[in-house]
């Protein structure tokens, strides 16, 4: 019973690429040939651009949930005195 759980699970593809990959390869290289080295700096900007992006906001929440926990904690403190 075991075993037969254990086959059950694994994955029925073992390709070297998924198909995921494949479809961002071939949407790369038709907007290449579709409009050139400006579709590569458009998403090679896109694709920096987030990072940079979500860099920038996980640490600003950070601060905000940092600043609630002191505002919190000074509320807590000086309310009991």
């Amino acid at each position: 019973m075991i075993q037969a759980e254990k086959n059950r699970k694994r994955r029925s593809s073992y390709l070297p690429i998924s198909i995921g990959w494949v479809l961002k390869i071939v949407f790369a290289l038709a907007g290449f040939a579709l409009w050139g080295w400006g579709f590569v700096a458009v998403v090679a900007g896109l694709y920096i651009g987030f990072k940079f992006l979500k860099g920038v906001l996980s640490c600003l929440l950070s601060l905000l949930i940092l600043a609630v926990v002191i505002t919190l904690l000074i509320t807590v403190i000086f309310s009991i005195l």
